[in-house]
């Protein structure tokens, strides 16, 4: 009885149709760190960079879930002492976003958030030694699913890693905070 009710339950929450694309994504990204420095290196207290990755949407009805894979180059984030030479900060990341989308038929504004597992390094390794291993991160934002016989997501979001990326940063200034601008094409 009370699994046909629950089905039943189900059946009218669930959209009929769930639909799943796969996209591609990029764009620029400035991130901030609070003032952090060891005996090693330093991080700079801001740098511009991009981002690209995929993403699989699963749409259903108007919300939606999206994970991906995500690559974003910090450029000159870190400061090697004592000779001052400087080197790209790396992150993979592995984001899970949740959207909620207007029911609108051709531009669709939502609002997202979601999680991440960020895996930093560099091309030094005195850097690559002193990074923690997995972090995870949180977002937030908005942006638009346009449908023009594919799709395009233009998005604007705010992301801040939990903790510092550093092993020994007890305090948090290596902790990132992300401003994203980037634009994704679904087919």
């Amino acid at each position: 009885m009370y699994r046909t009710l629950f089905a039943i339950v189900l059946l009218a929450i669930v959209p009929s149709t769930v639909r799943a694309q796969i996209g591609v994504v990029g764009g620029y990204n400035r991130d901030s760190f609070q003032s952090f420095s060891n005996d090693d290196f330093s991080l700079a207290e801001s740098t511009n960079g991009f981002n690209t990755g995929v993403f699989l949407d699963f749409e259903l009805g108007q919300f939606g879930i999206r994970p991906g894979i995500n690559y974003r180059s910090l450029q000159d984030a870190i400061v090697q002492e004592p000779d001052g030479l400087t080197a790209n900060l790396e992150i993979v990341e592995i984001p899970v976003d949740v959207r909620v989308s207007a029911p609108l038929p051709l531009l669709k504004p939502y609002l997202l958030a979601g999680v991440a597992v960020i895996f930093p390094s560099t091309a030094r390794p005195i850097v690559d030694e002193a990074l923690a291993g997995a972090r995870l991160g949180v977002g937030v934002g908005f942006g638009a699913e346009w449908d023009v016989g594919f799709r395009l997501w233009p998005e604007i979001r705010y992301a801040t890693s939990i903790g510092g990326i550093v092993e020994d940063d007890a305090a948090g200034r290596s902790r990132i905070e992300t401003f994203v601008a980037r634009l994704g094409i679904s087919f």
